[in-house]
């Protein structure tokens, strides 16, 4: 086989590793090519240059490949990239701000120190639980010093806006409805398991969503935030009482 041919069956491979890790549900189980290619990536520096180029040329970056696959992180202009307007259509500027208090709660309330996100375990959240949990840390967001036009000024706000939402707004059909804080938390889980970051734990209760290693990686390659050490505080202080 000539070096260009073993080029182009290395490109092709990679190519398909990398649609493995976009595919909802792919999981690389004993035996099959998305494991071999896994295994591969893992113990092979020329096909690892060579997926990781090839992931750079999409936009997007390989931040580990755990035992549930190659996890993905979108470049936030390219085209694989998420953005919270992809939760909801027609969102209005109160919901994104709760939307992404939200997420950042998820994160505190998942790994509330730093090494957490170095455990591969399992993360369960509960959508009621993490309504309490939000609710007990508004005084703190509220109180975070941070100048006007900042994220800590938008964790603030976030906060007020969250604290006039009643938890709860039920439908005829026993249904949370639109305009309160647990029908949010309902929409950010369900995104989040779109996204491949969370699955539905049903098992476990209606309500419980188990985070998966593509959030885990996701949250350790982000920056901190205000509202991320204050929410980590709270949940610090949430376990240990």
């Amino acid at each position: 086989m000539t070096l260009a041919a073993l080029d182009l069956t290395d490109a092709s491979a990679a190519g398909q590793l990398i649609g493995f890790g976009l595919t909802r549900g792919a999981r690389p189980v004993e035996g099959s090519d998305y494991r071999n290619l896994l295994d591969r990536y893992r113990t092979d520096l020329r096909f690892k240059d060579t997926v990781d180029t090839f992931a750079e040329g999409l936009g997007l970056e390989v931040l580990g490949t755990p035992r549930t696959g190659l996890v993905l992180a979108p470049e936030p202009t390219g085209p694989f990239a998420t953005r919270l307007a992809d939760l909801k259509t027609a969102m209005d500027a109160e919901e994104k701000l709760v939307f992404g208090l939200i997420l950042v709660a998820v994160a505190a309330y998942a790994y509330p120190n730093e090494v957490d996100l170095d455990d591969p375990d399992t993360k369960l959240v509960d959508v009621v639980k993490l309504d309490d949990f939000i609710r007990g840390a508004i005084s703190g967001l509220r109180a975070i010093d941070a100048p006007d036009v900042s994220n800590g000024e938008r964790a603030r706000t976030a906060a007020d806006v969250y604290a006039d939402m009643p938890s709860l707004i039920p439908t005829p059909h026993g249904r949370r409805k639109q305009g309160c804080t647990l029908r949010a938390i309902e929409i950010v889980c369900g995104w989040l398991v779109d996204q491949g970051a969370a699955r539905e734990a049903k098992t476990l209760g209606p309500d419980t969503f188990q985070l998966t290693d593509r959030f885990r990686l996701l949250v350790a390659d982000s920056a901190g935030s205000e509202a991320l050490e204050v929410l980590r505080t709270a949940r610090r202080t949430e376990v240990t009482a």
